[in-house]
């Protein structure tokens, strides 16, 4: 969503279902042994990714509500605002490694019921206000539909092949 001239509620959603169902049919297709057994060369598994899209995600049910995005997603102040996102990212995977497939499944389902939710309480003049009117801490003026986006299925979009590639390995 670079074009935010045409945004609207129904369209967000609409993109945000269809992301959505691709992950599900994606989670679906796979085995519990596949989710979290086989990893990549960090040591991620299928299993790590799902907790990872959901916390990032989470961060923006934060934003929405403007509480503390960097606290709800539990990333300490040294890392936060900067490029760090490898660092970042570590911190999440170490955090939740050990999670049942259960517990980051049922917190993937939780996460993305509440993020679509919030959304279509929104207005159209929400979607393009900017993002720092929702985390004062933030002097980003870009209007916060695109980070909605990125935090959610165009974050999918970016490790549904990740994930693919941890299953296919072998």
């Amino acid at each position: 969503m670079n074009d935010h001239d045409d945004v609207s509620i129904p369209e967000l959603l609409s993109q945000l279902d269809a992301g959505w169902a691709e992950l599900q049919a994606f989670i679906a297709s796979l085995t519990p042994e596949q989710l979290t057994v086989p990893t990549d060369a960090a040591g991620w598994t299928v299993k790590d990714h799902l907790i990872h899209l959901a916390v990032w995600e989470d961060g923006m049910n934060a934003v929405l509500t403007h509480q503390s995005r960097r606290e709800r997603m539990g990333i300490p102040a040294e890392l936060w605002g900067g490029d760090d996102y490898d660092g970042m990212n570590a911190i999440i995977q170490q955090k939740h490694h050990a999670d049942t497939l259960d517990s980051v499944l049922a917190t993937l389902d939780r996460v993305h019921a509440e993020l679509r939710s919030r959304i279509a309480a929104l207005s159209t003049t929400d979607l393009l206000a900017p993002y720092s009117d929702y985390q004062p801490d933030s002097t980003s003026t870009n209007p916060i539909v695109g980070s909605l986006a990125g935090n959610s299925f165009g974050h999918y979009e970016e490790h549904i092949p990740w994930m693919q590639a941890i299953v296919e390995q072998d």
